[in-house]
């Protein structure tokens, strides 16, 4: 498996996205934090699919 660098920076931004969605839900349940992973992986792979940041 072949691992670029724009992979992990998508994967360090939605696990960005995953933390500010916990950060602004209070209080934190179990369904909070399933939905936080659930956010963080549907924006990696958008992220992928739309090739959202262009590195040279």
């Amino acid at each position: 498996m072949k691992v670029n660098l724009s992979t992990i920076i998508y994967i360090v931004i939605s696990i960005g996205v995953a933390f500010l969605y916990i950060n602004n839900v209070r209080p934190v349940g179990w369904f909070d934090s399933v939905f936080a992973i659930f956010i963080g992986v549907l924006v990696f792979f958008i992220l992928k699919k739309i090739k959202g940041i262009k590195l040279k």
